[in-house]
Parts: structure tokens; C-alpha cells; sequence
């Protein structure tokens, strides 16, 4: 027998008392038409009435369909809508898949015997007007209460991060776990664990040596080797891979032209910086989503540099570059507002608010007006691609010498305009325009004035190649301080836009318009600060339970919620919730930092222990495969690096092959001998993958990515076996043995299994490896070794 929750019980009291006192007009907007809106005007609306009905106003209503009229004021039993939603009649049930709640039978039946009132909305600015309504589960008026009926509140996600109480001693997180802890893993495996990691490499032979020595006793000790990690510069190129996967990273615009975009690469490089540097998770969230707010200027240091280039996160989704080209700006307009609002609650909240932009949430406690709010936040987002980047003194030193230049080309322009107006003088001809052509100047100048002309003209052409640029990004800023009103579009349709809505937040959480402060930033509405604050500030309960939720999932394969992109009913419940709030509670508390989060995970007793098997991701791999053929090249960042592509590759993509005259939709290779760097630094288009990483599921960048997939498919073996690449690094690898090892065969197999495994082989290997060399070549020994599971997988 089930027993009665006693909290939701009281609720449901507190609810249903507060329903017998509204009154009638209120009882309508609070629970009828939010009804109505959800469950009968898809089929019964302005765009399609079955049956000839309509209920979308009290005159359609009341008029009815072939069926007669569906309301009877006064009069619940005699009302046709009320006998369709009992389901009293199996030929005519409405809904016609699932009957509707007691509760909301209930409200329809209390509504029509009050005379069903239906009263117009709110408009403007008095719709926006809500008096200190509280929380969903406080307070009976708030929205989403009366929209589900008191519904869907129990969602995890959504309930305050718990405070439980940390052991006396040792790591938090094993005295969290609740399964017995398995034997520790023996040091290589745990190496090769912590340094695949945190670095997405594998130790070199000798820093394996250190490591197992440091775990018979010596001074160079786990503790050391993670600090020694965390503050690799491989660290930040490594962790990075995670959140460009979260927030849809892309070096192209996507659709059928797919361009190039040639400053993509400055987030990338932001993302490695911040994560190198520790900066602050909540810092990193406020400068994504409103970087450029935080600043009254041009940047002052390289930090209020990269809040302007953290705003690169505005303009990362996909966009359709011709569509202005056609008359559809309106429609990539409405895009990017929706990718902004969903992109932002699958990476920042763990939420899909994608169904919400149509109709309420088919799951969660979200209306549809909540996701207008949350749109509106980002209503004046603008590009800003013109935007300067440099340092205030560097952009006051530009500013003074195109100044001077300007005044020389306006001298120059002076003179050419003043010959120009005299020939025109002298032109009687009544077909000449305001502005004669250069042919007809030149036919009536004297040769003075020819040469002076020409002067002027050549002065102009060479004071313009003086002009300085300015470095400029992938940026976004807001249009104006009052971005215009965002409407809640009926089904989504952006050419049926209904009532207005203000900025804000999620109404379960808290259903008031959010209060916008003046931002540093002149000429900017604000909204995008008030949005970041809130989205880390402890009355979200969301964000830090899905960031240490992402750490988890990188270092176990999978996260304490399987779901990482969705915290909602249909997404997976947490495996702890326990260990899953102190995790998000001790983040916080120790100042949002990755890197001390990341060393709680792995200086625990769970992640030391043994556990199941992880192939690398493609980055990973094809960075090993570099780093054990001695071929991984550094980089310090910049514009991408193009590998070199089969024809028959190229030759099948339309974008690539109609290039334009910016050459920003071909592909234009990097010389083989600089394109060794890690894959981070590979450019990354939406209509082109690089084979050899598509084929080890690299993610479609048109989305957040919570979780990269791991197949295993026949091409994966071929591509390891006779891909040029493959081949590339199999005779790199075997050079570097030679060179390394000498020309003795014992020797060379030592060497390359010290650089492939970081350890000796057995006597089994030894053996098998020797007769191989007795009929083969060492490049062919090594190629080999390169397809060994062992290489590619992490236990």
C-alpha cells in the first residue's frame, strides 16, 4: 500500500483552499485558459477547428461546432465541453489520448456554473506587473502551480542543493560512495588514468618511471604528479574539448554555404586560457553570456579583453548566411534567439526547453511563457564583428595615426573633388549627371590639371593601405539600452506573436519580472548580467549540480546523472543524490574551481580503484598516436590548422567546391609539417568533419553535446590500419625508434613498447614481436603496435 506523502498532502490543502477563493475572472487566467491554451487549441484555435469548433474566445465558445454549442453559463451539465472532457461518451472524447485530471474537471465545472467569465488579458506593460509571488511550492498563485495544478513540483533538480554533513576523515566522496570499494588499481593503470585525465595524453616512458617509483616511496608522489598535471598547458588544450562540446564550438557558420568563420578561434583559445588560469566557473558563465556588459570601455587589461571575446559563446550556433540574401532575416533572426535560449539551458541548467517554445513542457514544471522570458534576455543581442578587441592604449595609438592619415586622404579627396567640380564646370553636354564619369573629366582637363588629379588619386589609393585595423572577433554586444518587447509566439509560429512578456527567470523558481540593474556597459539594456547573476547565484539550484555532474561523467564515462544536458522527468535520476549535492555545495564553496574539483575526484579511493575499460575520444587518440610517433608539435593557439583531405573527400562537399571571393568556403590545407598539433587546434566545420575523427564519433556541432557517443564499427580498425595518417605516424614512430633505440631488434621492441604502453612487453610478446621482425620491418612492427587496443583504450 502506498503511502500518503504528508508535505505534498498539505500542499495540495493549501492549494485547493486558496482555488475555492478565487474569483470568477481570476479562476479564468489562473487555471481555465492555461487549460484551454495547453490541451484544446492545437485542434479547436484560430489555425485549425475539427469539427467546426472553436474555443480560443467566449463568442466561439458559445457558438460551438456541428456538435452545438460548448458552453452553457450556469448551466456545467448541459455544456458539451464539459461531457467530452469526462469521457463519458467513447465516441467523443476530449482530449482524445488522455483524459484530463480530476482537478482540472473539477476547475472547468466550478467555471461554467460562475456564468464563464472570460475576460480579456492584461496588456502592455500591466502584464508584467506581478506582486512578490512566490516559489511553485510556497505559493499557490504562483504560474506554473496553476498551470499544472500543483503538479510536477516534485523534480529533483529544482529543490534546493542539500547541505548533508561531510565524514570526519579521508575524501569526502568514498564515505559518499555507497558500493564497497574495489582493490586499488596497480600504478600503471592508475598512471595512465590520471595522465589520459587531465592531459588526454599518455605519460612518457620516463614519466611513468617517476610515477612508479613515487609509489614505492620516493618523494615524487601521487599528490605531486596531479598538482604537475593540473598545471600542464595540456590541461586547459584537454578540458576545453568538454565545454566546446557544451556550448556547439564551431570554426563555420554551418547550413548549405558553411563559412569560415576566421575568428571562431579566439573563444576557443579563451575557453584553454580560463580553464588553464582556474578562473572561476562562475566568472567563466558571466563572461560568456555578458562579457561585454562588464566593461564601461575599451578593455584595459588582457582580462576585460577576453570578456569581450567570451561573448563569442552568443554567436557559436549555426548560422544562415544567405538567408538575408532572400528575404528570411526575420526567420534567422528567430533562430538564434532560440538557439541562444536552449543552447543556454541545456549547457548552464541541464534542462531541454526546446518543446516550451511551442506549448507548456510536456514534462516539466516550464510554461511556455517561461521560455519568452528567458528569451528575453537576449532580445538585443547584435553581432559586433567590428568591434575592437585591442587594449584601450593600443586602440588610442590607432585612433591618433588613422586620424592624421584621414586628414592627408581628406586634403587628397579636396583636391581631386575641386578638379572634378571644374570639369563639370566645363562639360555642357545636357546628358551628363550630377557626377561626370572619370573618361569624361579626363577629356576636358588641361595636363596640369590631369597630373594633379592623378596625384591626388595615387596619394588616396596609398594613405588607405596605411589605415590601421584594428583587432577584431567573433563578438556580441546589445543593439540598444531598451531592446523591443518580446511576445510569446502562439505554437512557436514567429508570424503569430501573442502577449508580451518581461525578462525572466524560471517561474517555478521565481515567477516575478527580473530586476534588470544598469550595467557598466553604456548603451547596453543590462539583461544578459541580470540573467548570468542569477544562473550562479544559490537561488538556482541548477547550475552547480550540472557542472560537477559534466567533471564527474569526464573521469567515470558517466555522469551521476546519465542525462548531463537533461536534470528534468525524462532525463535520468541521480545514482547519489547525496554525493551529487556536497560535490555542488563544496564547488561553490571552494570558489567555483575546476581544478580543485578535479582533484577531489582523483585523489579519491572510487577513482583509484579498478573500473571498466574507456576507448579515448577521436581528439585523444589521434593526440597519442602524435605523441608516440614523436610528431605532437607545440601551439600556442591562433587560427585553426587544415589537415590535408582526400579529394574524393573534398570533391563530394558542394560547399567546398563553390568557393566565394573571400575563399572562406574552400579548404585551404596547412603544410603537413606544421599540422602535427593536438586536435583541439584542427579546424572545425559543420559540413566537414576530418574522416579520421568522424569515424570515432566526433560530435554534430550544430548542438550541445552532453555526452560523446562510443561505437565500435568495422571502418574504426580500417581507419587505424590504412588511413594515411596511420600509415604517417607508423613510419614517424618506427624513425623515432630507430633514432631512440638503436639498430638492435631486442632493443627496438623495448623502446616502442616503453613509448606505446609505458611498460616492458611480456615474454609472450617479446618472443612474438621478434619472429615478426625476422619478416617484416620495424615501421610495420610499429604500425601494428599503433592498432593494439591497449593503445586506444584506459582501464
Amino acid at each position: 500500500m502506498r503511502r500518503s506523502n504528508p508535505v505534498l498532502a498539505a500542499f495540495a490543502c493549501v492549494f485547493s483552499t486558496h482555488a475555492a477563493e478565487l474569483l470568477a475572472d481570476e479562476r479564468f487566467h489562473a487555471e481555465v485558459w492555461p487549460l484551454l491554451e495547453r490541451t484544446c487549441l492545437r485542434c479547436h484555435g484560430p489555425e485549425k477547428q475539427k469539427s467546426g469548433l472553436r474555443l480560443d474566445s467566449r463568442e466561439a465558445a458559445l457558438k460551438g461546432g456541428e456538435d452545438g454549442a460548448a458552453l452553457v453559463p450556469g448551466k456545467p451539465e448541459e455544456s458539451l465541453l464539459l461531457k467530452l472532457v469526462r469521457h463519458t461518451d467513447a465516441d467523443r472524447e476530449m482530449p482524445p489520448k488522455e483524459k484530463l485530471q480530476d482537478a482540472e474537471i473539477a476547475s472547468l465545472e466550478r467555471w461554467i456554473a460562475d456564468g464563464a467569465p472570460w475576460p480579456a488579458p492584461p496588456s502592455g506593460e500591466e502584464a508584467a506587473v506581478v506582486e512578490n509571488l512566490g516559489n511553485a511550492w510556497s505559493d499557490p498563485r504562483n504560474p506554473i502551480t496553476k498551470i499544472f495544478f500543483g503538479k510536477r513540483l516534485d523534480l529533483w533538480s529544482l529543490k534546493p542543493i542539500a547541505n548533508p554533513l561531510p565524514p570526519k576523515a579521508g575524501n569526502p566522496i568514498d564515505a559518499f560512495a555507497r558500493a564497497p570499494l574495489a582493490p586499488e588499481a596497480d600504478a600503471r593503470t592508475l598512471c595512465r588514468r590520471l595522465y589520459f585525465g587531465l592531459t588526454g595524453l599518455p605519460p612518457t616512458p620516463e614519466e611513468m618511471a617517476a610515477f612508479l617509483d613515487g609509489s614505492h616511496g620516493s618523494n615524487d608522489s601521487y599528490e605531486t604528479h596531479i598538482d604537475r598535471l593540473l598545471a600542464a598547458p595540456r590541461y586547459g588544450e584537454h578540458w576545453a574539448r568538454m565545454w566546446l562540446d557544451v556550448v556547439r564550438y564551431s570554426d563555420s557558420n554551418g547550413f548549405d554555404w558553411d563559412e569560415f568563420r576566421p575568428q571562431a578561434w579566439r573563444f576557443r583559445d579563451y575557453v584553454i586560457r580560463s580553464l588553464n588560469a582556474d578562473k572561476p566557473f562562475d566568472r567563466f558563465v558571466r563572461e560568456q553570456l555578458a562579457g561585454d556588459e562588464l566593461l564601461s570601455g575599451p578593455p584595459r587589461d588582457a582580462a576585460e579583453q577576453d570578456c569581450l571575446i567570451a561573448t563569442g559563446y552568443l554567436r557559436l550556433g549555426p548560422h544562415d548566411n544567405s538567408a538575408a540574401q532572400f528575404g528570411e532575416g526575420p526567420r534567422v533572426r528567430a533562430a538564434l534567439m532560440n538557439d541562444l535560449v536552449e543552447t543556454t539551458g541545456a549547457a548552464f541548467l541541464g534542462l531541454t526547453l526546446s518543446c516550451s517554445r511551442c506549448h507548456h513542457h510536456k514534462f516539466d514544471p516550464i510554461s511556455q511563457a517561461d521560455y519568452y522570458r528567458l528569451r528575453a534576455f537576449f532580445e538585443g543581442v547584435k553581432f559586433a564583428d567590428d568591434l575592437p578587441i585591442d587594449l584601450a592604449p593600443r586602440q588610442d595609438e590607432v585612433n591618433r595615426a588613422n586620424e592624421a592619415i584621414e586628414a592627408r586622404m581628406k586634403e587628397a579627396r579636396k583636391i581631386r573633388d575641386e578638379i572634378a567640380a571644374t570639369a563639370k564646370e566645363r562639360i555642357k553636354s545636357p546628358k551628363i549627371k550630377d557626377k561626370p564619369s572619370d573618361e569624361e573629366v579626363q577629356a576636358v582637363l588641361s595636363e596640369d590639371e590631369k597630373r594633379r588629379h592623378a596625384e591626388a588619386d595615387a596619394a588616396l589609393k596609398e594613405l588607405k593601405k596605411k589605415i590601421q585595423p584594428f583587432t577584431t572577433g567573433l563578438l556580441a554586444v546589445d543593439e540598444n539600452a531598451k531592446p523591443p518587447a518580446t511576445r510569446v509566439l502562439f505554437q512557436g509560429d514567429l508570424t503569430k506573436p501573442r502577449e508580451p512578456v518581461p525578462p525572466g527567470f524560471l517561474s517555478a523558481l521565481d515567477p516575478n519580472p527580473a530586476t534588470v540593474p544598469k550595467p557598466a556597459r553604456e548603451n547596453s539594456s543590462g539583461r544578459r548580467s541580470a540573467f548570468a547573476e542569477w544562473i550562479v547565484s544559490e537561488k538556482n539550484p541548477l547550475t552547480a549540480r550540472v557542472i560537477v555532474n559534466r567533471v564527474w561523467q569526464a573521469h567515470f564515462g558517466e555522469g551521476l546523472v546519465a542525462t548531463a544536458n537533461d536534470f528534468g522527468f525524462a532525463g535520468a535520476r541521480p545514482t547519489n543524490p547525496e554525493l551529487l549535492d556536497w560535490l555542488a555545495r563544496e564547488f561553490m564553496r571552494d570558489g567555483w574551481s575546476l581544478k580543485k574539483l578535479n582533484r577531489l575526484i582523483v585523489t579519491s579511493a572510487t577513482y583509484r580503484q579498478s573500473t571498466t575499460v574507456r576507448r579515448l575520444s577521436a581528439e585523444a587518440m589521434r593526440d597519442t598516436m602524435l605523441a608516440v610517433a614523436g610528431k605532437l608539435l607545440p601551439f600556442e593557439g591562433g587560427a585553426p590548422v587544415w589537415p590535408e583531405l582526400p579529394d574524393e573527400v573534398l570533391r563530394a562537399n558542394p560547399a567546398v567546391l563553390d568557393d566565394n571571393a573571400e575563399k572562406t568556403k574552400g579548404w585551404y590545407p596547412t603544410p603537413r609539417e606544421k599540422a602535427g598539433v593536438a586536435s583541439i587546434f584542427l579546424v572545425q566545420k559543420r559540413g566537414l568533419h576530418v574522416p579520421m575523427m568522424d569515424t570515432f564519433d566526433l560530435p554534430d556541432n550544430s548542438l550541445s553535446c552532453a555526452r560523446r557517443d562510443v561505437s565500435t564499427v568495422a571502418p574504426q580498425a580500417l581507419t587505424l590500419l590504412n588511413s594515411p595518417f596511420a600509415t604517417e605516424m607508423a613510419d614517424a614512430f618506427s624513425k623515432r625508434v630507430q633514432r631512440e633505440a638503436g639498430d638492435d631488434p631486442a632493443a627496438q621492441i623495448e623502446r616502442a613498447f616503453a613509448l606505446a604502453f609505458q611498460r616492458p612487453p611480456d615474454d609472450a610478446e617479446r618472443a612474438s614481436c621478434a619472429q615478426f621482425r625476422q619478416q617484416r620491418t620495424l615501421a610495420e612492427l610499429c604500425r601494428a603496435l599503433l592498432n593494439v587496443n591497449e593503445l586506444v583504450y584506459v582501464d
